[in-house]
């Protein structure tokens, strides 16, 4: 009777140890789905947080320059030129 039941558990581990292998070769393996799944979410989350908060900072440059360059249309003499523009003007020097 002991001997039955000593081949009836080794039979049971042999099994267990079996689904385990497949399990980890055969890329089942709970553990490490949910691990990466955690990172993944965690890194997806830091990355929309960083896109906002870079989206927000460019829309406070874009305000911070348009002011800037309407204080300096108001000084006397001062003509905005873009800057597409001011690439293919020529100066001329008078000698």
């Amino acid at each position: 009777m002991k001997k039955r039941i000593k081949t009836k558990h080794k039979h049971h581990e042999e099994v267990i140890r079996q689904q385990i292998e497949e399990e980890i070769f055969n890329g089942k393996n709970v553990f490490f789905d949910n691990k990466l799944k955690e990172a993944t979410e965690k890194y997806t989350e830091r990355i929309e947080y960083l896109v906002g908060a870079n989206n927000e900072l460019m829309r406070e440059l874009v305000k911070c320059e348009a002011e800037l360059e309407q204080i300096n249309n108001e000084k006397e003499g001062f003509v905005s030129i873009p800057n597409a523009t001011a690439d293919v003007i020529v100066l001329e020097e008078n000698f």
